[in-house]
């Protein structure tokens, strides 16, 4: 499927913001930047209007646009994975002190992703990085009974979705995710260099297979400032009873 073109407008355009931009700066005219891409004005506003809408831009009536954050933001409507989500934020993704481990689950664990008695959990845990700074600290728990030979093979990808994929077949159909902010731990500080007790976000998300079954637990702490999630929300539940 190819991809609109107002969103290739898009990422050339935040390309240039993450890389030589800074929080305040303004952006090109419509003008200046239909010119330079080749592309229609209307073309130019849908592009512009979706960083708006991502909170990387704001429009200032008769002064112009500006840059409004450089952190990475997470569009929590879809499964990605990070590796998948720098590339589409125009940063370089890397991972740095990989660990493969089977582990003994939790009772929380167990609970989410229905354990039978003395069902396996294999741990890859990781720092990801974008653009060689580490942003978040990443811990997949997953289910041994769908990926044999994985604690033995590990994965060679960048993308541990993408390795799961191409080799066990397993694709990912919904997910739920916890959001909450909280201080920093001393180790979470070191390992992401940022002070401690600064604030981060700790995310827990929980993947299912096309069946329904529960696949993956993930938990995820990253800095919050460098990191955001997005989330689009429609309509109104008038069901409930205002009083």
């Amino acid at each position: 499927m190819t991809t609109p073109l107002y969103k290739q407008v898009k990422q050339t355009i935040l390309k240039e913001i993450n890389h030589h931009m800074k929080e305040g700066d303004l952006l090109p005219t419509e003008g200046e930047l239909e010119k330079k891409h080749d592309v229609s004005r209307i073309t130019i506003r849908k592009a512009i209007d979706s960083l708006v809408t991502e909170g990387y831009v704001e429009k200032i009536q008769g002064k112009g646009t500006f840059v409004k954050s450089t952190k990475i933001v997470q569009d929590a409507g879809s499964i990605t994975s990070w590796t998948e989500e720098m590339h589409l934020k125009g940063k370089k993704p890397d991972t740095v002190k990989q660990h493969i481990y089977e582990v003994n689950p939790s009772l929380k664990m167990k609970r989410k992703l229905h354990l039978q008695p003395n069902e396996k959990i294999i741990c890859v845990e990781r720092i990801r990085l974008a653009d060689g700074e580490p942003l978040a600290l990443m811990f997949n728990y997953l289910r041994e009974k769908y990926i044999p030979d994985f604690l033995e093979n590990g994965f060679t990808r960048e993308s541990l979705y993408e390795e799961l994929e191409k080799n066990y077949d397993i694709v990912l159909e919904d997910a739920t995710e916890q959001i909450k902010a909280r201080l920093a731990t001393d180790l979470e500080a070191s390992r992401l260099g940022i002070s401690p007790e600064d604030a981060v976000m700790h995310i827990t998300r929980t993947t299912f297979l096309p069946n329904g079954a529960p696949f993956e637990m993930v938990e995820m702490v990253s800095r919050s400032d460098k990191y955001e999630y997005h989330i689009n929300v429609s309509g109104r539940n008038k069901n409930k009873t205002i009083r």
